[in-house]
């Protein structure tokens, strides 16, 4: 599950990121009139506010998986059983 996510990660770090990089005004010549101007303005205001969005719902996925993962019970493993005396953490014995 946590490689998948991972994957899924990536995924949509790449997928936002162009998006973002496709909304930029990255124009090489300069608008005529202020109605030009605006337009270019308003569209690359409008995706890069959508992208916020995006990232914000994914955010919150993310959030509710991992609260998910951690709160989900009954599918824990026991440790191996200390023996009276033992410290929680034993050294590594030495060669």
């Amino acid at each position: 599950m946590i490689k998948v996510l991972a994957v899924l990660r990536t995924i949509f770090l790449v997928f936002i990121a162009g998006f973002t990089i496709r909304a930029m005004p990255l124009f090489m010549d300069v608008a005529r009139t202020f109605d030009e101007q605006y337009a270019r303005c308003s569209g690359a205001v409008s995706l890069l506010a959508r992208a916020a969005w995006i990232a914000i719902a994914w955010i919150a996925l993310e959030t509710a998986v991992g609260w998910w993962l951690v709160t989900r019970g009954g599918k824990r493993r026991p440790g191996p059983a200390l023996q009276e005396g033992e410290p929680p953490v034993a050294a590594p014995p030495r060669a």
